[in-house]
């Protein structure tokens, strides 16, 4: 991460919590909200462990990665919960446990997630954990140039160089993830034959890229079907969308107006050829339904001197998810956590059973299609 970005995490830090150091005393402090739950399919399997690493993924850029991981839930007695440290408000997960061993039940099934432009690494832990809680290692970076503290600090990279590097650290995360090093954490844990890559926005358009072999580079191994949430193909050509003959899922809200569903996931429903090729349309779904923005909203809410750049950015981006014309959250994360989990569980960990998910349901609010 570079140092102006460090640095202006700092000061953004600082100053959200000066409240608490020279005003207000910490008991008048309003108590935060506490912090979502596991609102996945059926019960979940696993604790969730949570670890934070770095990832190199071409000279010169390594990146903060977090990965969720199933946990035997007999190995968490006495850990704390993980942390969750979006600039100036810090919060506890309500699910995921502070690096405890993986489960030895594994190896298990690899999911890499890329964030969307201007987001972090756990700004869809709705998902990320859920994930993990039923038999998945979960792997996301911080996509360095492209990152809520890019924005603040005025470092996003051109829009070039951002494409070209999404399929670059979604490669690097895959190779780093299925090593057989031993400085591996997660050595022998992954099953490097069953991948599944989901993103959201720009990050759906880095890993249909990845899957497509857009960079000029084959699919990586192993990669069996990719979820793409307020898919965003513009970048894309007619031809790498052509070329995606995996198992792919659109998920788009019919009140996303940054990658509306007439522009982007027609054109994706189209022209990818993959067999099954899902689509789930949400009614009242908005561009950030698959973040937990409503949460950092709520956060803010108990902490009236946080940074005005961290509450402006927060509620810039609620302003497409969290207003009452759109889908309730809780209702939008449920939804998505059961077909983005359903479609993973079938197409990439092989459970035949899941199929039970990806059926048509509440269709008030769910259009659901297949071919």
């Amino acid at each position: 991460m570079r140092r102006s970005v460090r640095t202006l995490f700092a000061v953004v830090l600082a100053t959200a919590t000066f409240s608490v150091v020279a005003g207000l005393p910490a008991s008048a402090q309003t108590p935060p909200p506490p912090a979502p739950g596991d609102v996945g399919p059926g019960p979940a399997t696993y604790a969730v462990g949570k670890r934070t690493i770095q990832i190199t993924t071409e000279p010169g850029r390594t990146l903060t990665a977090d990965v969720w991981y199933p946990a035997d839930a007999a190995t968490t007695a006495g850990l704390p919960k993980s942390e969750y440290t979006f600039p100036g408000l810090a919060y506890t997960s309500s699910v995921a446990f502070d690096a405890p061993p993986v489960s030895t039940a594994g190896p298990f099934p690899l999911v890499v997630y890329s964030h969307g432009s201007g987001g972090l690494r756990y700004v869809s832990a709705f998902l990320t954990e859920a994930l993990a809680a039923r038999g998945f290692v979960v792997v996301a970076v911080d996509h360095t140039g492209n990152t809520a503290l890019d924005a603040f600090a005025k470092t996003t990279l051109p829009r070039k160089e951002i494409l070209r590097l999404r399929p670059v650290d979604i490669r690097a995360e895959i190779a780093t993830m299925t090593s057989a090093d031993p400085s591996n954490p997660f050595a022998g844990s992954v099953d490097a034959t069953r991948i599944g890559l989901v993103g959201h926005s720009a990050g759906s358009t880095g890993v249909l890229m990845t899957a497509a072999g857009a960079d000029g580079s084959a699919a990586p191994p192993g990669v069996k079907a990719v979820v793409a949430m307020g898919p965003y193909v513009d970048p894309i050509t007619d031809q790498q969308l052509a070329s995606l003959k995996l198992p792919v899922m659109l998920i788009g809200g019919t009140l996303d107006t940054t990658t509306p569903i007439k522009t982007q996931t027609e054109r994706a429903w189209k022209d990818i050829p993959g067999k099954p090729l899902d689509r789930v349309d949400l009614t009242g779904g908005g561009h950030q339904s698959y973040s937990d923005v409503c949460y950092y909203q709520e956060l803010i809410a108990t902490k009236p001197d946080t940074a005005a750049p961290v509450v402006k950015a927060v509620d810039d981006f609620a302003k497409s998810a969290c207003l009452a014309k759109f889908l309730p959250i809780t209702k939008a994360h449920t939804l998505i956590d059961r077909y983005a989990i359903g479609f993973l569980e079938r197409y990439v960990a092989g459970d035949k059973a899941a199929a039970k998910l990806l059926k048509p349901t509440e269709p008030k609010i769910v259009s659901f299609q297949t071919k």
